[in-house]
């Protein structure tokens, strides 16, 4: 199921997880792909839009987890896009391997046996903190490390749109910061979430939990005095 949060972007609800379609002239960019078997969300979406699988241009990968990238091979193959993605995600995602930060026995079990399919190298070009990508007017790049350390989430200041991955979430009506449990750094999570709240997007598009929009200003704050003070 899909959902138009913003003119021309699209939350496609994984079931485990947020993904998101942003739609242009040019092309169409797939922010995270969801957990494996998710494809056909995506070209679900597509065929309501009218658009061929081959319009899917760019696939941008806000970090290497199965619940984020574990379709993102399907999807690749199918459509021909370039794949984004920092670094250390990079690397990841050409073994299929998770970043490390959950609990011992969870982590034991995604190295081991809930892998995704590999992307191959020459079908990825990496990104760094500061760039700005072609999509929605100009997409920038920011490294929120801290969930994982290969995180990177995504603003776009035309629309006031954030593309926050694991870095921000929603439980419960709320917005939140990643949990501990399963944080690979808490202080720079803290410092990362800092950083995204401070821009005052004007709709958060996280990985969990429903997109955060018609919030106050005060929503934000309260969140972002919360960790200013830990």
């Amino acid at each position: 199921m899909a959902t138009e949060i913003v003119r021309d972007v699209y939350w496609l609800n994984g079931g485990s997880s947020n993904f998101y379609l942003c739609v242009e002239g040019d092309g169409l960019t797939l922010i995270d792909t969801g957990m494996p078997r998710r494809a056909q969300l995506v070209w679900d979406l597509l065929a309501q839009l009218g658009r061929p699988s081959a319009d899917l241009t760019r696939i941008l990968v806000t970090h290497a987890d199965l619940d984020h990238a574990g379709s993102a091979a399907v999807i690749q193959e199918q459509s021909g896009a370039a794949v984004y993605a920092g670094t250390l995600a990079a690397s990841l995602l050409t073994q299929g391997k998770p970043p490390t930060h959950m609990p011992r026995l969870v982590q034991f079990m995604l190295d081991h046996f809930l892998r995704y399919r590999a992307l191959p190298a020459a079908t990825i070009t990496s990104f760094a903190d500061g760039d700005v990508l072609p999509v929605l007017g100009g997409l920038h790049v920011l490294a929120t490390p801290g969930h994982t350390l290969d995180h990177f989430s995504f603003y776009s200041p035309t629309l006031g749109v954030l593309f926050a991955g694991d870095a921000l979430n929603t439980r419960n009506g709320r917005l939140q910061a990643t949990p501990p449990s399963i944080t690979a750094d808490p202080d720079a999570a803290r410092r990362s979430a800092l950083r995204l709240l401070a821009l005052a997007p004007a709709v958060i598009a996280c990985g969990h939990g429903k997109p955060f929009i018609g919030h106050s200003a005060d929503d934000v704050m309260s969140l972002f005095n919360e960790l200013r003070q830990e």
